[in-house]
Formats: C-alpha cells, structure tokens, sequence
C-alpha cells in the first residue's frame, strides 16, 4: 500500500509497466544488463511446463482435446506468433478456472523473455507429448 497525503491506495503491478525488469531480476531470469539466464530460464519452464501439461490433462481427459491444444501452440510456433503463444497459454490458464503462475506472468512485458520461454515451453510440451504416446516421436519436431 502506498500513502499519498491523508490516503492509502493500493499500486496494482503490471507487466507493462516500468517494474518487469526488475522483477525479471529478481527472479534470477535476467541479469542488471537485461542479458537472459537460459539455464535458470529452462528450469522454471521444465517445471511450469510438467505443471501445465498434467493439469490441463487432469483438466481435459480427452486425449483429443489436448492433441488439439498441442497443435495450436505447435501451429503457432511454426509462424514464430510467440506473442498469441503466450495468449493461448494464458487462455488455457483461464478456462481451467486457475490463475497463471506469477513469474510466467510477468514474462507478457518483455518480448525477449516471451521468445524464449514459449520456445523452451514447446520443446518440452512436445517430448512430453511423445513420451505419452499421444504424438510420435518425431511428429511434433519443431
């Protein structure tokens, strides 16, 4: 909460505005030069991107409508729309009733930020993808 004379008022964070970096920063994902840390980066994606997927296969159970989803994102990568890709994600997050994690969310100001997650997102999602045997080996290559 912040004071301003005689009221409180409480400072809603956006990921648009000037504190992103910062907070990227803080997170350990980039650096005070704004260069990415790819390795702490691949490790919070694994981890948010098993944390997707089994939930929205506990969501969906059919194996269809998750197929369905994964070629939408794949469909998207293919076209370089990291932007939409975040947008799907996001819209996953919404219609299974749950908020999107907080550090992903505060990816949505930085462009940069948003090219490698969902890049490191669909290496991830397509070998587990495979490794249910819902796509082959291969199918989903990026």
């Amino acid at each position: 909460m912040n004071k301003t004379g005689n009221q409180l008022f409480v400072r809603i964070p956006d990921p648009f505005d000037d504190m992103t970096r910062t907070r990227l920063i803080h997170m350990g994902l980039v650096d005070e030069t704004g260069r990415l840390n790819t390795a702490a980066m691949s490790v919070l994606t694994d981890i948010f991107t098993g944390l997707f997927y089994d939930d929205m296969r506990d969501f969906l159970k059919n194996t269809e409508d998750v197929l369905t989803i994964f070629e939408t994102f794949k469909a998207l990568y293919k076209k370089e729309d990291y932007q939409r890709m975040y947008l799907l994600l996001s819209i996953q997050y919404d219609y299974m009733g749950k908020p999107l994690p907080d550090p992903i969310w505060w990816f949505a100001g930085d462009g940069t930020v948003v090219k490698t997650f969902m890049s490191l997102f669909m290496e991830r999602y397509e070998r587990l993808m495979s490794s249910d045997g819902i796509i082959e080996r291969g199918e989903g290559e990026m």
